[in-house]
């Protein structure tokens, strides 16, 4: 049987803004309330989920993430409004590409 995938790749002047790899941090954060444990759920490393953060906020209009780093009173990451909608319109439109990618295979494999 042949099948179309797809991933979605949003991007912001040119460069990759969004990614399932980056929403799925975001949501990770919202889940566990806080980045080390959002990294530690996704199995990658800190560091470079600070990253991945810091390349969004720096690529977005607002940030998506505030963060704080840790301390005497630890550190924390909250998503902002703005990251709430970002996450609920990349997953609207991965559900309309799954329903197009789905009505393609099913008239691909007739």
């Amino acid at each position: 049987m042949i099948e179309v995938a797809c991933q979605i790749s949003i991007k912001r002047d040119g460069a990759n803004f969004l990614g399932n790899a980056k929403i799925e941090l975001l949501e990770a954060i919202v889940r566990e309330g806080s980045l080390s444990a959002a990294a530690k759920t996704l199995k990658i490393s800190y560091q470079h989920a600070w990253n991945l953060i810091d390349d969004m906020n720096s690529s977005a209009p607002e940030p998506l993430i505030i963060k704080q780093r840790g301390g005497a009173n630890g550190g924390g990451a909250e998503i902002s409004d703005y990251g709430k909608r970002v996450v609920k319109d990349y997953r609207m439109i991965e559900a309309q590409v799954a329903k197009l990618i789905g009505q393609i295979n099913t008239e691909m494999n007739l």
